[in-house]
């Protein structure tokens, strides 16, 4: 079969664009002058008789059938890069970094990875815990671990759970500390907060009718896994979110004293440039994290007292972190 290439120049302009954003980002990666990638990308559209890029004053953005392309080529480039390096024996690891929140990063994410190195030895994961959503837009990293689906310019979504918080406290606080058997017996525990968490205790404490309790000891973190661990050591009662928690509820680290959650209204999903959707490292870890967002899922309906149920539904759409 006959292969149809146009320019591998032009090719070459059109991909580093579309994955930085801009012409100067791929001017920049290929050392050339900002007006020679235009006159590439130009090429390249009068060839294929497409309108690959709109301009505008800010700089460029991929027209539909310009995403589909980019993707393509990305797709393309990778597997090229990748055969070359087999070929001459001294391939490296494929690197994927990767940003998510602290708590997911640290509770749920990091004790998987060995899993997915095991499944992907020749790509080399560098996790980027974080409080905002960084690096995608100037290729500083690969993919996130984010709350949405949002309306970020070029970011594809794939949703992956839903969250639900409720109390999670240590064995031992229950059998040595005063009685937890309904919402209003918290007043008498140390509530555990994380000061970066949508929800926190005032919104369960609302949804389970309790709102007018007088709390009178907490403690604050900087993020949930700190909450965590506190609860685990059994310095009082944090909210805990469903996967993240699952593991330490199967150990008999957690336990539930009050089967009542809040559900979060948007989804954790994975978060990547639309022209790198089909890249193949980020495939790879999309196929394996969906799996492990399904063991966990199964997991936590095994754990989880059968008398559980949500009580309300809460807005985190402006969370900031956790």
């Amino acid at each position: 079969m006959r292969r149809r290439f146009p320019l591998l120049n032009a090719l070459r302009a059109f991909e580093s664009a579309s994955r930085h954003g801009s012409l100067s980002g791929a001017a920049a990666e290929l050392s050339v002058t900002t007006g020679a990638i235009s006159r590439q990308v130009s090429r390249l559209e009068s060839y294929l008789d497409q309108t690959l890029f709109i301009r505008n004053p800010r700089g460029v953005a991929l027209t539909a059938k310009g995403q589909t392309y980019a993707a393509a080529l990305t797709d393309a480039f990778d597997r090229i890069d990748a055969a070359t390096e087999d070929l001459q024996g001294r391939a490296e690891p494929a690197r994927l970094s990767v940003f998510s929140f602290t708590t997911l990063a640290m509770e749920w994410l990091l004790p998987n990875l060995e899993l997915f190195r095991g499944l992907h030895p020749s790509i080399d994961i560098k996790l980027v815990a974080s409080s905002e959503p960084v690096g995608l837009y100037d290729g500083q990293v690969d993919v996130g671990l984010w709350i949405g689906p949002g309306h970020w310019p070029g970011i594809h979504f794939d949703e992956l759970f839903n969250a639900d918080h409720f109390p999670v406290c240590s064995p031992a606080l229950l059998e040595n500390g005063p009685p937890l058997r309904q919402a209003s017996d918290l007043r008498h525990h140390t509530l555990l907060y994380s000061t970066a968490r949508i929800p926190n205790w005032p919104d369960w404490l609302n949804a389970a009718g309790a709102g007018d309790v007088e709390i009178t000891r907490e403690m604050r973190f900087e993020n949930s896994s700190n909450a965590y661990r506190a609860a685990r050591d059994g310095v009082g009662v944090a909210l805990g979110q469903r996967l993240f928690v699952a593991e330490d509820i199967a150990a008999g680290r957690l336990v539930v004293p009050l089967p009542q959650s809040l559900l979060s209204q948007q989804s954790y999903c994975l978060v990547c440039l639309v022209s790198r959707r089909t890249d193949w490292k980020i495939e790879a870890f999309r196929d394996w994290i969906k799996s492990r967002v399904a063991e966990s899922e199964a997991l936590s309906k095994s754990v989880l007292p059968s008398d559980m149920h949500v009580i309300g539904i809460v807005d985190n759409s402006e969370q900031a972190g956790t």
